[in-house]
Protein backbone atom coordinates (compact mmCIF):
# COMPACT_ATOMS: atom_id res chain seq x y z
CA UNK A 1 0.00 0.00 0.00
CA UNK A 2 1.66 3.18 -1.13
CA UNK A 3 1.80 6.37 0.83
CA UNK A 4 2.98 9.80 -0.14
CA UNK A 5 5.58 11.82 1.61
CA UNK A 6 4.73 14.16 4.43
CA UNK A 7 3.52 17.60 3.50
CA UNK A 8 1.61 20.55 4.83
CA UNK A 9 -2.10 20.29 5.47
CA UNK A 10 -4.08 21.29 2.41
CA UNK A 11 -7.70 22.04 1.66
CA UNK A 12 -8.71 18.39 1.80
CA UNK A 13 -7.22 17.95 5.26
CA UNK A 14 -8.95 21.04 6.60
CA UNK A 15 -12.28 20.00 5.07
CA UNK A 16 -11.98 16.50 6.54
CA UNK A 17 -11.15 17.85 10.00
CA UNK A 18 -14.06 20.32 9.82
CA UNK A 19 -16.51 17.56 8.82
CA UNK A 20 -15.27 15.31 11.64
CA UNK A 21 -15.49 18.08 14.22
CA UNK A 22 -19.05 18.84 13.09
CA UNK A 23 -20.04 15.18 13.45
CA UNK A 24 -18.28 14.95 16.81
CA UNK A 25 -20.09 18.07 18.01
CA UNK A 26 -23.47 16.71 16.95
CA UNK A 27 -22.69 13.36 18.55
CA UNK A 28 -21.54 14.98 21.79
CA UNK A 29 -24.62 17.20 21.94
CA UNK A 30 -26.91 14.25 21.33
CA UNK A 31 -25.13 12.07 23.89
CA UNK A 32 -25.41 14.72 26.63
CA UNK A 33 -28.87 16.12 25.82
CA UNK A 34 -30.88 13.09 24.73
CA UNK A 35 -31.95 9.94 26.51
CA UNK A 36 -34.73 8.64 28.73
CA UNK A 37 -34.53 11.95 30.59
CA UNK A 38 -33.99 14.82 28.13
CA UNK A 39 -31.98 17.79 29.37
CA UNK A 40 -31.77 21.36 28.13
CA UNK A 41 -28.41 22.77 26.96
CA UNK A 42 -28.39 25.08 29.99
CA UNK A 43 -28.93 22.15 32.37
CA UNK A 44 -26.05 20.23 30.76
CA UNK A 45 -23.68 23.20 31.01
CA UNK A 46 -24.59 23.73 34.66
CA UNK A 47 -24.10 20.02 35.37
CA UNK A 48 -20.57 20.20 33.96
CA UNK A 49 -19.55 23.07 36.25
CA UNK A 50 -17.40 22.23 39.32
CA UNK A 51 -19.47 21.63 42.42
CA UNK A 52 -22.71 20.91 40.57
CA UNK A 53 -25.02 18.39 42.20
CA UNK A 54 -28.52 17.05 41.78
CA UNK A 55 -30.07 14.55 39.39
CA UNK A 56 -29.00 16.41 36.23
CA UNK A 57 -25.36 16.48 37.37
CA UNK A 58 -25.45 12.75 38.13
CA UNK A 59 -27.00 11.91 34.75
CA UNK A 60 -24.48 13.99 32.82
CA UNK A 61 -21.32 13.21 34.78
CA UNK A 62 -21.83 9.56 35.70
CA UNK A 63 -23.97 8.23 32.85
CA UNK A 64 -23.73 10.27 29.66
CA UNK A 65 -20.24 11.76 29.74
CA UNK A 66 -18.48 8.38 30.27
CA UNK A 67 -20.53 6.92 27.40
CA UNK A 68 -19.49 9.79 25.13
CA UNK A 69 -15.80 9.55 26.05
CA UNK A 70 -15.72 5.76 25.68
CA UNK A 71 -17.22 6.09 22.20
CA UNK A 72 -14.68 8.74 21.19
CA UNK A 73 -11.71 6.81 22.59
CA UNK A 74 -12.81 3.43 21.21
CA UNK A 75 -13.43 4.89 17.76
CA UNK A 76 -10.06 6.66 17.80
CA UNK A 77 -8.25 3.50 18.89
CA UNK A 78 -9.93 1.33 16.26
CA UNK A 79 -9.28 3.92 13.55
CA UNK A 80 -5.56 4.00 14.34
CA UNK A 81 -5.37 0.21 14.70
CA UNK A 82 -6.99 -0.23 11.29
CA UNK A 83 -4.52 2.15 9.63
CA UNK A 84 -1.58 0.31 11.21
CA UNK A 85 -2.85 -3.15 10.26
CA UNK A 86 -3.54 -2.10 6.67
CA UNK A 87 0.04 -0.84 6.46
CA UNK A 88 1.90 -3.79 7.99
CA UNK A 89 -0.19 -6.37 6.10
CA UNK A 90 -0.32 -4.26 2.90
CA UNK A 91 -3.96 -5.23 2.72
CA UNK A 92 -6.38 -2.38 1.92
CA UNK A 93 -9.19 -4.44 3.44
CA UNK A 94 -7.22 -5.09 6.63
CA UNK A 95 -8.87 -4.34 9.96
CA UNK A 96 -8.38 -5.35 13.62
CA UNK A 97 -10.46 -8.49 13.21
CA UNK A 98 -7.88 -9.85 10.75
CA UNK A 99 -5.40 -10.28 13.61
CA UNK A 100 -7.91 -12.27 15.62
CA UNK A 101 -7.77 -9.57 18.28
CA UNK A 102 -11.44 -8.59 18.24
CA UNK A 103 -12.65 -12.17 18.64
CA UNK A 104 -9.93 -12.91 21.22
CA UNK A 105 -10.88 -9.92 23.35
CA UNK A 106 -14.55 -10.80 23.03
CA UNK A 107 -13.77 -14.38 24.11
CA UNK A 108 -11.91 -13.10 27.18
CA UNK A 109 -14.87 -10.96 28.18
CA UNK A 110 -17.45 -13.69 27.54
CA UNK A 111 -15.37 -16.25 29.45
CA UNK A 112 -15.15 -13.89 32.43
CA UNK A 113 -18.94 -13.44 32.33
CA UNK A 114 -19.84 -17.12 31.89
CA UNK A 115 -17.16 -18.97 33.87
CA UNK A 116 -16.27 -16.52 36.63
CA UNK A 117 -18.08 -13.98 38.77
CA UNK A 118 -15.60 -11.13 38.39
CA UNK A 119 -15.95 -7.40 39.09
CA UNK A 120 -16.10 -5.09 36.09
CA UNK A 121 -12.45 -4.00 36.28
CA UNK A 122 -11.21 -7.60 36.13
CA UNK A 123 -13.59 -8.42 33.32
CA UNK A 124 -12.01 -5.62 31.28
CA UNK A 125 -8.55 -7.03 32.00
CA UNK A 126 -9.75 -10.47 30.87
CA UNK A 127 -10.87 -8.90 27.60
CA UNK A 128 -7.49 -7.26 27.03
CA UNK A 129 -5.72 -10.51 27.95
CA UNK A 130 -7.88 -12.45 25.47
CA UNK A 131 -7.00 -10.02 22.70
CA UNK A 132 -3.29 -10.22 23.51
CA UNK A 133 -3.39 -14.03 23.57
CA UNK A 134 -5.11 -14.13 20.18
CA UNK A 135 -2.50 -11.76 18.76
CA UNK A 136 0.37 -13.83 20.18
CA UNK A 137 -1.16 -16.91 18.58
CA UNK A 138 -1.48 -15.11 15.24
CA UNK A 139 2.06 -13.74 15.25
CA UNK A 140 3.50 -17.00 16.56
CA UNK A 141 1.95 -19.05 13.76
CA UNK A 142 2.84 -16.47 11.09
CA UNK A 143 6.42 -16.08 12.37
CA UNK A 144 7.45 -19.28 10.58
CA UNK A 145 6.86 -17.36 7.33
CA UNK A 146 8.69 -14.25 8.60
CA UNK A 147 5.40 -12.39 9.16
CA UNK A 148 4.83 -11.97 5.44
CA UNK A 149 1.63 -9.94 4.89
CA UNK A 150 -0.33 -12.71 3.13
CA UNK A 151 0.40 -15.35 5.77
CA UNK A 152 -0.20 -12.85 8.59
CA UNK A 153 -3.64 -12.05 7.17
CA UNK A 154 -4.64 -15.68 6.59
CA UNK A 155 -3.43 -16.72 10.05
CA UNK A 156 -5.32 -13.87 11.70
CA UNK A 157 -8.52 -14.82 9.90
CA UNK A 158 -8.14 -18.43 11.09
CA UNK A 159 -7.56 -17.34 14.69
CA UNK A 160 -10.55 -15.01 14.49
CA UNK A 161 -12.81 -17.86 13.33
CA UNK A 162 -11.47 -20.12 16.09
CA UNK A 163 -12.31 -17.66 18.87
CA UNK A 164 -15.70 -16.87 17.33
CA UNK A 165 -16.50 -20.59 17.45
CA UNK A 166 -15.21 -20.77 21.04
CA UNK A 167 -17.57 -17.94 22.06
CA UNK A 168 -20.52 -19.79 20.54
CA UNK A 169 -19.50 -23.00 22.33
CA UNK A 170 -19.30 -21.17 25.66
CA UNK A 171 -22.74 -19.64 25.25
CA UNK A 172 -24.60 -22.74 24.08
CA UNK A 173 -23.05 -24.94 26.80
CA UNK A 174 -23.60 -22.50 29.66
CA UNK A 175 -26.62 -22.15 31.92
CA UNK A 176 -25.98 -18.40 32.32
CA UNK A 177 -28.64 -16.05 30.92
CA UNK A 178 -27.05 -14.99 27.63
CA UNK A 179 -29.28 -12.11 26.49
CA UNK A 180 -27.00 -9.50 28.05
CA UNK A 181 -23.92 -11.17 26.58
CA UNK A 182 -25.42 -11.28 23.09
CA UNK A 183 -26.29 -7.59 23.47
CA UNK A 184 -22.70 -6.79 24.42
CA UNK A 185 -21.37 -8.85 21.49
CA UNK A 186 -23.22 -6.57 19.08
CA UNK A 187 -21.15 -3.63 20.37
CA UNK A 188 -22.69 -1.30 22.91
CA UNK A 189 -21.91 1.93 24.76
CA UNK A 190 -24.74 1.47 27.25
CA UNK A 191 -23.82 1.56 30.95
CA UNK A 192 -20.22 2.62 30.30
CA UNK A 193 -18.42 4.01 33.35
CA UNK A 194 -15.27 5.93 34.16
CA UNK A 195 -13.49 2.57 34.54
CA UNK A 196 -13.90 2.05 30.81
CA UNK A 197 -12.57 5.56 30.12
CA UNK A 198 -9.49 4.92 32.26
CA UNK A 199 -8.88 1.63 30.44
CA UNK A 200 -8.89 3.31 27.03
CA UNK A 201 -7.26 6.73 27.23
CA UNK A 202 -3.64 5.65 27.98
CA UNK A 203 -3.52 3.39 24.90
CA UNK A 204 -5.04 5.97 22.58
CA UNK A 205 -2.58 8.60 23.82
CA UNK A 206 0.30 6.13 23.41
CA UNK A 207 -0.85 5.31 19.88
CA UNK A 208 -0.94 8.98 18.88
CA UNK A 209 2.50 9.61 20.41
CA UNK A 210 4.17 6.60 18.79
CA UNK A 211 2.44 7.35 15.52
CA UNK A 212 3.99 10.81 15.48
CA UNK A 213 7.46 9.51 16.40
CA UNK A 214 7.54 6.37 14.23
CA UNK A 215 5.49 7.51 11.23
CA UNK A 216 8.40 7.27 8.78
CA UNK A 217 9.02 3.65 9.75
CA UNK A 218 5.41 2.83 8.88
CA UNK A 219 5.90 4.65 5.57
CA UNK A 220 8.88 2.39 4.86
CA UNK A 221 6.97 -0.78 5.74
CA UNK A 222 4.64 0.00 2.85
CA UNK A 223 7.54 -0.71 0.46
CA UNK A 224 8.33 -4.14 -0.97
CA UNK A 225 10.21 -6.53 1.32
CA UNK A 226 13.12 -6.84 -1.12
CA UNK A 227 13.64 -3.07 -0.98
CA UNK A 228 13.51 -3.09 2.82
CA UNK A 229 16.07 -5.91 3.02
CA UNK A 230 18.36 -3.95 0.72
CA UNK A 231 18.02 -1.03 3.14
CA UNK A 232 19.00 -3.32 6.03
CA UNK A 233 15.68 -2.92 7.83
CA UNK A 234 14.59 -5.55 10.36
CA UNK A 235 11.21 -6.10 8.76
CA UNK A 236 9.74 -8.78 11.05
CA UNK A 237 10.76 -6.90 14.20
CA UNK A 238 9.08 -3.67 13.17
CA UNK A 239 5.97 -5.46 11.91
CA UNK A 240 5.75 -7.20 15.27
CA UNK A 241 6.14 -3.95 17.25
CA UNK A 242 3.57 -2.02 15.23
CA UNK A 243 1.28 -5.04 15.28
CA UNK A 244 1.55 -5.11 19.08
CA UNK A 245 0.48 -1.46 19.24
CA UNK A 246 -2.55 -2.18 17.02
CA UNK A 247 -3.36 -5.19 19.20
CA UNK A 248 -3.35 -3.15 22.41
CA UNK A 249 -5.54 -0.43 20.88
CA UNK A 250 -8.03 -3.00 19.58
CA UNK A 251 -8.10 -5.18 22.68
CA UNK A 252 -8.78 -2.21 24.96
CA UNK A 253 -11.53 -0.90 22.65
CA UNK A 254 -13.27 -4.28 22.32
CA UNK A 255 -13.04 -4.92 26.07
CA UNK A 256 -14.73 -1.56 26.71
CA UNK A 257 -17.43 -1.59 24.03
CA UNK A 258 -17.68 -5.03 22.49
CA UNK A 259 -16.85 -5.55 18.80
CA UNK A 260 -17.52 -2.45 16.68
CA UNK A 261 -17.33 -3.70 13.10
CA UNK A 262 -16.05 -1.67 10.14
CA UNK A 263 -14.62 1.26 12.14
CA UNK A 264 -10.99 0.13 11.80
CA UNK A 265 -11.59 -0.80 8.17
CA UNK A 266 -13.47 2.27 6.95
CA UNK A 267 -11.76 5.11 8.88
CA UNK A 268 -8.36 4.97 7.05
CA UNK A 269 -10.13 4.69 3.69
CA UNK A 270 -12.24 7.76 4.41
CA UNK A 271 -9.05 9.67 5.15
CA UNK A 272 -7.40 8.53 1.92
CA UNK A 273 -10.43 9.20 -0.27
CA UNK A 274 -11.03 12.52 1.43
CA UNK A 275 -7.52 13.80 0.82
CA UNK A 276 -6.49 12.19 -2.46
CA UNK A 277 -8.71 14.33 -4.77
CA UNK A 278 -7.17 17.47 -3.25
CA UNK A 279 -3.60 16.26 -3.78
CA UNK A 280 -2.76 16.56 -0.08
CA UNK A 281 0.36 14.72 1.10
CA UNK A 282 -0.53 11.58 3.03
CA UNK A 283 2.09 9.86 5.12
CA UNK A 284 1.41 8.03 8.34
CA UNK A 285 2.10 11.18 10.33
CA UNK A 286 -1.15 12.46 8.85
CA UNK A 287 -2.93 9.13 8.38
CA UNK A 288 -2.83 7.92 12.00
CA UNK A 289 -4.26 10.99 13.79
CA UNK A 290 -6.79 11.61 11.02
CA UNK A 291 -7.90 7.96 11.14
CA UNK A 292 -8.33 8.35 14.89
CA UNK A 293 -10.43 11.49 14.36
CA UNK A 294 -12.58 9.84 11.68
CA UNK A 295 -13.03 6.69 13.80
CA UNK A 296 -14.14 8.75 16.79
CA UNK A 297 -16.56 10.72 14.57
CA UNK A 298 -18.07 7.56 13.09
CA UNK A 299 -18.73 6.01 16.49
CA UNK A 300 -20.19 9.28 17.83
CA UNK A 301 -22.43 9.64 14.80
CA UNK A 302 -23.57 6.02 15.02
CA UNK A 303 -24.23 6.37 18.75
CA UNK A 304 -26.33 9.49 18.13
CA UNK A 305 -28.68 7.43 15.95
CA UNK A 306 -28.42 4.35 18.19
CA UNK A 307 -29.37 6.37 21.26
CA UNK A 308 -32.35 7.84 19.42
CA UNK A 309 -33.59 4.43 18.21
CA UNK A 310 -32.49 2.54 21.36
CA UNK A 311 -30.38 -0.06 19.52
CA UNK A 312 -26.75 -1.15 20.11
CA UNK A 313 -24.23 1.13 18.45
CA UNK A 314 -22.44 -1.86 16.89
CA UNK A 315 -25.47 -2.56 14.68
CA UNK A 316 -25.42 1.04 13.44
CA UNK A 317 -21.68 0.75 12.71
CA UNK A 318 -22.41 -2.23 10.45
CA UNK A 319 -25.40 -0.56 8.77
CA UNK A 320 -23.39 2.62 8.13
CA UNK A 321 -19.99 1.07 7.49
CA UNK A 322 -21.05 -1.68 5.07
CA UNK A 323 -22.64 0.54 2.40
CA UNK A 324 -19.92 3.14 2.90
CA UNK A 325 -17.22 0.54 2.22
CA UNK A 326 -19.04 -0.64 -0.93
CA UNK A 327 -19.27 2.97 -2.13
CA UNK A 328 -15.55 3.53 -1.52
CA UNK A 329 -14.60 0.35 -3.40
CA UNK A 330 -16.78 1.31 -6.37
CA UNK A 331 -15.35 4.82 -6.36
CA UNK A 332 -11.82 3.40 -6.40
CA UNK A 333 -12.71 1.13 -9.36
CA UNK A 334 -14.10 4.10 -11.30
Amino acid sequence: MSTRLHGPAGGGTRALIAACMLLLGLGAAGALLLGDFALSPRAVLQALLPGADGSAAFIVRELRLPRLLVGVLAGAGLGMAGAIIQSITRNPLGEPGLMGVSAGAAFGMVASMVLFDLPAARMLLCGVAGGLFAALLTFGLAARMRLQPLYLTLTGMSVNLFFAAAITLLLVSSSVEANGIYYWLTGSLANRTWQHVHLLWPWVLLGLALGAVCARLLDLLALDDSVLRALGMRIATWRLLFGALAVLLTAAAVAATGPLAFIGLVAPHLVRFGLRPHGDALGHRQLLPLSALVGASLVCGADLVANWRMVPVGILCVLLGGPLLIHLIRKQEN
